[in-house]
């Protein structure tokens, strides 16, 4: 679009990456008209990641995408970490997970991107390639100035975006406007090389992420879609003569396989370092960053991406229900108070198996010893698959004189379970609103279920659905639309053997509250108090 001297923008996302993709579609899916823009000319045609974990799946099921990721990546379920000198394997099992997809999806981040970036397009958003932005500006009265540029022609424009999200990566433009703090610390002497490549003869089975840990480098081999394979080599270097050769990476591959491997053209090579690194702070009044602008980590067990799209679910709905004025702004403070503890568990958690992987020149003894300890892999494949992390510490609870329910508890993610053969839970909340489950047990509640229905709608809207489920053999009336379950699943799960049960569960799939029917008031004062209503 041709660049005019002053406008006005709703949300102006930065980055057209998965977290600014990400955003873009839970704001579009919500009614909320964003612009997103990026530097690149184009979409980018390489990258890094190559892991879609068990929760941003579950995330990505909420969005209504998850199929074509089922489609296009290859089912990863291991990791397996192998130490030279010795026959001994650490296996890391995904197999074994509460969830839908006990499993990794293994793909390039290009298809990723490919795939977010038609669900976005496709519910009406548009990227602005080729366009930078310059420097934002946060003026007294708390308005925000963003001045971009169009890189092909050099043209400028001043634009007043009522929120400005920085999605533009590790070197983000955006998180400098903060004025926030950053603690980095590097793998120092650390380089990484890596191709993806066709290899003939590679005795590495199909279906996970293979490790070959050694003194003083790690090798890493994975099948793609599509019949290539990622080689990554991770060693000590100063990184300035880093050779990605054919033949340099088949040594390293001779090394580790006898020279069973024959290497062919690569598609791409790359040479990169990493670091730890976070901000201070994620938000500043009206610009906010997601994903790698506020965060950065070891990439072992491919955390990355995922912790970055697991970002902007929790920014999406919040931001969407500021925009529309469903929420008040102090909404948006939960958005830090929530990811940032996240972003430190996952560095803490990556630089553990940094430390297995990547910690060359440590004798291979101690680091086989981290991995042979009690409860190791166990802690490695939760944190992996994004499962263990809740927002628990910074969630509210409602006021109750009764003892809390026992279950899953408030800020935790709420687990897929099924209702029928036909129905699980994770479907019922494919909707941008919260959702009210009312677990039916007890006939004579069935009027007082009714009109919690009525007034939770008159009062809140489109923001609350709720949904009745009675158990099987429920033969007295129950509340008009009450599904039935074929098992006690779900009852047992989110309800309470003593009567009927409530659970409202966030648009992002984590638990807002969990109490009796009888605390029906406190639930619903404490979602009115959470998004600013009262």
């Amino acid at each position: 679009m041709p660049f005019s001297s002053a406008s006005h923008l709703g949300v102006l996302i930065v980055g057209a990456g998965p977290s600014g993709l990400t955003l873009g579609i839970e704001l579009l899916r919500r009614g909320v008209d964003c612009r997103v823009i990026d530097k690149l000319l184009a979409p980018v045609t390489t990258s890094r990641s190559f892991t879609v974990h068990a929760r941003t799946l579950e995330l990505l099921e909420l969005a209504g995408v998850v199929e074509e990721f089922q489609d296009r990546g290859l089912r990863g379920e291991w990791m397996d970490y192998h130490f030279t000198g010795g026959e001994e394997k650490v296996r890391l099992d995904f197999t074994g997970l509460d969830s839908r997809y006990p499993y990794f999806r293994i793909m390039s981040q290009r298809d990723t991107e490919e795939i977010l970036r038609r669900r976005f397009t496709g519910l009406g958003g548009v990227i602005g390639w080729h366009t930078e932005l310059v420097s934002a500006t946060i003026h007294h009265d708390g308005e925000v100035t963003a001045t971009l540029r169009d890189t092909v022609t050099g043209a400028t424009e001043t634009v007043w975006p009522d929120w400005l999200i920085g999605c533009d990566g590790v070197h983000s433009t955006v998180a400098a406007s903060l004025a926030a703090e950053v603690s980095r610390a590097e793998y120092a002497d650390t380089v990484m090389r890596m191709m993806d490549v066709r290899l003939q003869g590679c005795p590495v089975e199909v279906g996970g992420v293979d490790y070959r840990i050694a003194l003083d480098h790690m090798l890493l081999t994975t099948a793609l879609p599509g019949g290539a394979w990622r080689v990554l080599i991770s060693e000590k270097s100063d990184g300035r003569d880093a050779d990605t050769s054919v033949e340099a990476f088949g040594k390293v591959l001779d090394e580790h396989f006898a020279g069973t491997i024959e290497v062919g053209e690569p598609e791409w090579t790359s040479v990169f370092r990493t670091r730890r690194r976070i901000t201070s702070r994620y938000r500043n009044g009206r610009i906010l960053v997601c994903g790698d602008a506020g965060h950065e980590r070891s990439p072992a067990g491919g955390q990355g991406k995922n912790t970055s799209v697991q970002d902007a679910f929790n920014l999406g709905w919040k931001l969407a229900a500021v925009v529309k004025g469903d929420a008040a702004e102090t909404l948006l403070d939960t958005y830090e108070a929530e990811r940032r503890p996240i972003a430190e568990q996952v560095i803490a958690g990556t630089h553990e198996l940094h430390s297995v992987l990547m910690n060359h020149g440590i004798p291979i003894a101690e680091r086989l010893a981290i991995a042979r300890a009690p409860g190791f892999t166990e802690r490695a494949v939760a944190r992996i698959s994004g499962l263990s992390y809740s927002y628990e510490s910074a969630a509210g609870t409602a006021t109750s004189p009764h003892r809390p329910l026992d279950g899953p508890a408030a800020g935790g993610r709420a687990p897929d379970v099924e209702i029928s053969p036909h129905l699980r839970l994770h479907q019922l909340l494919q909707h941008p609103g919260y959702t009210l489950l009312v677990l039916h047990r007890e006939p004579p509640a069935a009027a007082d279920i009714s009109k919690l229905i009525t007034r939770t709608r008159q009062l809140f809207r489109t923001r609350i659905e709720p949904v009745v489920i009675t158990p099987p053999g429920h033969h007295a009336p129950a509340p008009d639309g009450a599904l039935t379950a074929d098992s006690r699943r779900v009852h047992t799960l989110y309800g309470t053997p003593g009567g009927d049960a409530l659970c409202l569960i966030r648009p992002d799939g984590y638990i807002s509250r969990r109490c009796r029917l009888s605390e029906q008031d406190a639930l619903l004062a404490s979602f009115s108090s959470d998004l600013g209503l009262i």
